[in-house]
């Protein structure tokens, strides 16, 4: 029984306890209530145009005002060199491997190794384009002995062969003729003898064989040379001049192997050079790293990698031009100029701060992607006018582009002021804690204070909340949107009525004038009786009412509906009834 006491009384105690607590926070939690209500209820507006002296109020100062607009933008060179690979692909080889790469951000001048491809393939290429170029230069040497040769060969037959011949062909025919001579005395002197019957005619018939045969030897001698002029020779010049010539086209194309062979050795020797990438200016090494998120168009620049031909391997950003671009929205364009300046901060150096011109403001804006927002914005780019060298390409910045500035002006902050349809106000507190709405004249704004040209003093304290004293000041009852229109209706239809008033009071006084100047015969300008009455003496074809002029009567009727005309014009126009009736 004790035990079970014991246990009674402490479950007991230790229940009343947490029920105190609860009891105290719930106390705690309205007393906290009442105050806050206690507290805003002494510190809300009171009466009409009275208001607390513990609001929060601002007091009008004339300063200066900036206002700029500021925008986050990236760093880039304006003048950016890209050095490529100039290694040609050749034959089977279309990529070449980095043996050595100069470190990135390193700074450079102009000449300075940056990067060593592998030549070893080029420089085997190139020890068999010398054996090649070698051939071609026995094969030059070959097709020069030849030609020389041909035109030997040519000369020696012309001035040679070609005379020996002809001289012994001419020996032969001198010879020919001389035993035709002898023949020709030896027939003469045994016919002689025949005669006195000394010879007898068999010895006769042997001489003249003797004369016969000497004469064919000398037709044929004679033949020969003309043989050996005429056509021996023309051949033989021919067959020798062909070859002159085959000679001078093997020597050409020699030389042109050769040419091909030489240019091919040095293309080689060009390529093995541009192994060697220098850089052509002075400027900081950045590496064109290449990461698409596919594995196939993905480069990092490191000993190893595979270099393809035209490919851009490292960019040299001239630290002598750099510039700033960033987009601004298209509800501020409009406010930025070229030659503008601007005040330049990157994010990596705190204490930095640059100097910076507006160069150019793009007239299309920049092309969005499917993530994009509908607003458009448009690239403003901005030099900077002090660079240093620790401005590197890729840095983000801030760059604030100074569209206004006015050395002394009335200015408010922008929460200050209200609008209340169309108009601006301003709730002002005087020295009795009264307040009161006041129409004021705005200017310029820079997101943090307006300027507010008309409506405003200096020392005026205005609310910062002007929202919160709408219920204590008296504010001109605005225009709805319907009452709007309706004025905006009236207001067409009296220019239209004017327009056609104008016309018609035209076209009457037209008229009128017309008839004047048809019946006014004494060019006085008005018209009397006797023009009224009188008849017309011409055109006695025409109908008798279109022969008379006019009369006073007439006249008079045509004015008076004229000026009725433009009476009536001149009247608004009546309502017809909703119903239609006349």
């Amino acid at each position: 029984m004790t035990g079970f006491n014991t246990v009674h009384l402490l479950g007991v105690s230790a229940n009343g306890r947490r029920g105190s607590t609860t009891r105290l926070v719930v106390a705690s939690l309205a007393v906290v209530s009442v105050i806050v209500g206690a507290a805003f209820y002494w510190n809300r507006p009171s009466a009409k145009g009275v208001v607390a002296s513990n609001e929060l109020f601002h007091t009008i100062e004339r300063g200066a005002f900036l206002h700029d607009v500021v925008e986050r933008g990236q760093v880039e060179s304006a003048s950016n060199v890209e050095v490529k690979s100039e290694v040609r692909s050749y034959r089977t080889t279309n990529s070449f491997e980095i043996l050595w790469a100069i470190d990135e951000g390193a700074p450079v001048k102009k000449g300075d190794l940056l990067i060593r491809l592998d030549s070893s393939a080029l420089e085997e290429e190139q020890t068999l384009q010398q054996m090649d170029v070698t051939q071609s230069i026995a094969s030059l040497s070959k097709a020069e002995n030849e030609l020389a040769a041909a035109q030997i060969a040519m000369n020696e037959y012309v001035l040679g062969t070609f005379m020996e011949e002809l001289n012994e062909i001419e020996s032969e025919i001198t010879l020919a003729e001389e035993n035709v001579r002898r023949a020709e005395e030896y027939l003469l002197y045994s016919g002689r003898l025949a005669a006195k019957g000394y010879v007898t005619s068999l010895q006769l018939q042997g001489d003249q064989f003797a004369l016969k045969k000497a004469k064919i030897e000398l037709e044929k001698s004679q033949t020969k040379k003309k043989v050996l002029q005429e056509y021996t020779k023309e051949k033989k010049i021919k067959e020798l001049d062909s070859n002159i010539k085959v000679a001078e086209a093997d020597l050409e194309a020699a030389k042109e192997r050769l040419e091909l062979e030489n240019k091919m050795l040095q293309f080689f020797e060009d390529q093995i050079a541009a192994c060697e990438i220098r850089a052509p200016q002075n400027g900081q090494v950045v590496y064109a790293n290449v990461s698409s998120g596919r594995d196939s168009s993905d480069f990092v620049l490191e000993p190893g990698a595979k270099v393809r031909e035209r490919q851009t391997l490292v960019r040299l950003p001239d630290y002598e031009a750099m510039q700033i671009v960033c987009d601004v929205n298209e509800s501020r364009i409009a406010l930025i100029e070229k030659g503008m300046p601007a005040t330049i901060k990157l994010d990596a150096y705190d204490n930095l701060e640059l100097m910076g011109e507006v160069i150019r403001v793009n007239e299309y804006p920049t092309p969005g992607n499917w993530m994009s927002s509908s607003v458009k914005k448009y690239a403003v780019t901005v030099k900077v006018l002090n660079p240093t060298m620790q401005i590197k390409p890729g840095m983000t910045s801030q760059v604030s582009i100074h569209v206004e500035s006015s050395a002394d002006v009335v200015q408010a902050p922008v929460q200050a002021v209200y609008e209340h349809d169309g108009s601006h106000f301003c709730i002002l507190r005087d020295a009795s804690g009264m307040v009161q709405a006041r129409r004021v004249e705005i200017g310029s704004n820079n997101s943090r204070f307006v300027v507010i040209s008309k409506g405003l003093q200096p020392g005026d304290q205005v609310a910062m909340n002007p929202r919160g004293f709408l219920d204590s000041v008296d504010l001109p009852a605005a225009v709805s949107p319907a009452e709007k229109i309706a004025q905006r209706f009236e207001e067409v239809n009296a220019r239209e009525k004017s327009t056609a008033t104008t016309s018609v009071t035209s076209s009457a006084a037209a008229d009128v004038e017309k008839i004047a100047n048809k019946y006014d015969r004494d060019g006085d300008g008005a018209l009397n009786a006797a023009e009224i009455g009188a008849e017309a003496t011409t055109d006695n074809a025409a109908p008798k009412e279109s022969k008379k002029k006019p009369t006073q009567d007439q006249v008079a009727d045509a004015e008076t509906s004229a000026a009725a005309t433009q009476e009536h014009a001149a009247q608004p126009e009546r309502q017809r009834p909703a119903g239609g009736g006349q």
